[in-house]
């Protein structure tokens, strides 16, 4: 979707920009920062009437809309039937077709129509770019800016706040709800109790994304609203049953309404009559005010799936490091570090190393808070984590990525006598401390079957199986043992005369194509040849793998 960037707001004194609008958009930082600033703008460019009545465009503002021309757009201003007029080729649209798909920027400000100019309407300017648009065809690039080019004014916006709540309501005819969550009870008692409107909106759809999201912290077994008697006025509540009893939702955690008010947003106001059809764009202030992390991981990790699925945008503001984790590299996904230093704001998308350090920086987040990466795949040294990246990836899921649900680290060999997972043991480094979730993989150096893997080996073995933390000792004698030689036939374009034997000598074994063994530049020369079909048959290493990203897959439930 198109991307907007402005300046001259509150506190944005400089020009910032979102180039592109994603399906997830994160503004994190610090509170006071100006992340509902940049939520502001999102909103005004839905509505010329929000923009005017609030004085927005008259505070100094410069709001530009970033616009990525179609091939439709390109038709209505240079069009295939037209010579001449200083544009060079056969026709317009031979030259004109050259920028479908580039991005031309426009002023935004509004501007009145109709009798007594009632209809209030944006107006959008072309912004001079002679890097890619040249100067001499201005004329014609300024028809893009009005030739039935609607960028976002057929959104509805939809806007959920920081400060919100759910309360008993008296009866009403409304069946919207604010951005404080007033008219949420309304709603539904009219969808519940009016024959025009379908109740399994709010006692199947409602109920059923409500539990995936806080199962097993709770379960609900229905929705309910009834009637209670509140000085003059009868109100009405909304009421959850859990094991047969029924509880008011106003006595109820704050986090669970907030839940409730993002699944009314999402599942219910785009199913009213009045609203279908329409684009969605939705912006929610701190969801994760008074949620568990827990809590605050599956509520995004349902918002992210459900934009991935329908044709909403969403806008979310958080200084939240869980957002970091369920966000950060999704596809469909963007965040941007919003700060302010000297009384300015500034905002930077987040996407590589050091700006996701800065952002954690910001926060005040230190490693020992979320230990950087869910787990650690403990391995001898960097060909191990090569080969094991690669299984994870042809025979795992294929649902977990390394940085984000789990890294490597490396003991080294004759180092891994220096390692525990005891805690009560001061002469060993405790290697739960650098996460809780870890896993191991070992090489046995067995040389036939009837040898056993050394006391150092077997002492891990043991407390890993003590902690229920997964340990591979290798089946064969160390982890080359497991590569086909399909895969090695294959990259050096040799024949092997058999399969390497399950406690041979692989440097033996190799030497026929590869004269001097290098682990790591073997490694990544054969691990593209290792295919799916032939890796699954290697002694045991479709069930290690399996049960690995199982484990990996258990990290990140918790």
């Amino acid at each position: 979707m198109d991307g907007f960037g402005f300046k001259g707001y509150k506190s944005f004194k400089e020009y910032v920009e979102i180039e592109e609008v994603e399906k997830i958009n994160v503004f994190i930082g610090r509170n006071n920062s100006g992340k509902s600033s940049c939520i502001d703008i999102v909103e005004n460019l839905t509505s010329a009437q929000v923009l005017a009545s609030n004085k927005f465009l008259k505070e100094g503002l410069d709001l530009q809309v970033i616009h990525e021309l179609s091939e439709q757009q390109v038709q209505y201003v240079f069009q295939e039937n037209t010579y001449g007029g200083g544009i060079p080729g056969r026709s317009h649209y031979e030259f004109g077709k050259n920028y479908i798909g580039k991005k031309m920027r426009f002023s935004v400000s509004t501007e009145r129509h109709g009798i007594g100019h009632s209809v209030e309407t944006f107006k959008y300017e072309y912004i001079p770019d002679e890097s890619v648009f040249e100067k001499q065809y201005n004329s014609f690039w300024e028809n893009f800016a009005r030739r039935g080019v609607n960028y976002w004014e057929d959104c509805e916006f939809r806007r959920l706040d920081a400060e919100r709540n759910i309360v008993a309501e008296i009866e009403s005819n409304e069946e919207d709800v604010n951005v404080n969550g007033e008219g949420a009870s309304n709603l539904i008692r009219k969808i519940i109790n009016y024959s025009e409107y379908d109740e399994k909106l709010v006692q199947e759809k409602l109920l059923n994304a409500l539990n995936s999201i806080i199962y097993p912290d709770a379960k609900f077994e229905d929705i309910k609203i009834q009637q209670i008697s509140s000085g003059e006025n009868s109100k009405w509540e909304i009421y959850l049953q859990e094991d047969g009893k029924r509880y008011a939702l106003s006595k109820m955690g704050s986090g669970l309404k907030t839940i409730i008010l993002v699944l009314i947003n999402l599942l219910i106001i785009p199913k009213l009559k009045k609203q279908y059809n329409k684009k969605f764009v939705f912006a929610f202030e701190e969801l994760e005010d008074n949620l568990h992390p827990a809590l605050q991981r599956r509520l995004f990790e349902f918002i992210y799936d459900y934009a991935i699925k329908n044709d909403v945008i969403i806008f979310l503001t958080t200084h939240s490091h869980v957002a970091i984790n369920t966000f950060c590299d999704k596809y469909g996904t963007q965040i941007f570090h919003v700060e302010k230093k000297n009384g300015i704001s500034t905002m930077h998308k987040i996407n590589d190393y050091i700006s996701k350090t800065a952002l954690l920086d910001d926060l005040d987040v230190r490693a020992s808070d979320i230990l950087q990466s869910n787990g650690i795949i403990w391995v001898e040294g960097p060909s191990d984590r090569i080969y094991i990246k690669h299984w994870l990836e042809i025979l795992g899921s294929g649902e977990i990525e390394e940085g984000r649900d789990y890294q490597f680290l490396y003991y080294g060999g004759r180092l891994l006598s220096h390692y525990t997972t005891e805690k009560e043991c001061n002469d060993l480094i405790n290697i739960l401390l650098t996460n809780r979730n870890v896993a191991i993989v070992i090489d046995s150096d067995r040389r036939n079957p009837r040898a056993r893997i050394n006391d150092t080996k077997k002492r891990i073995q043991n407390e890993f199986k003590k902690y229920d933390a997964f340990c591979w000792v290798t089946k064969g004698k160390e982890i080359e043992n497991y590569i086909e030689k399909t895969a090695i036939e294959k990259t050096f374009d040799k024949k092997m005369s058999a399969q390497c034997e399950r406690f041979e000598l692989f440097p033996d074994y190799i030497k026929p194509v590869c004269k001097t063994f290098n682990k790591v530049e073997f490694a990544r020369k054969v691990v593209d040849n290792i295919e799916k079909e032939t890796a699954r048959g290697m002694l045991d290493l479709e069930k290690q793998i399996t049960s690995l990203d199982k484990a990996i897959k258990k990290w990140n439930e918790k």
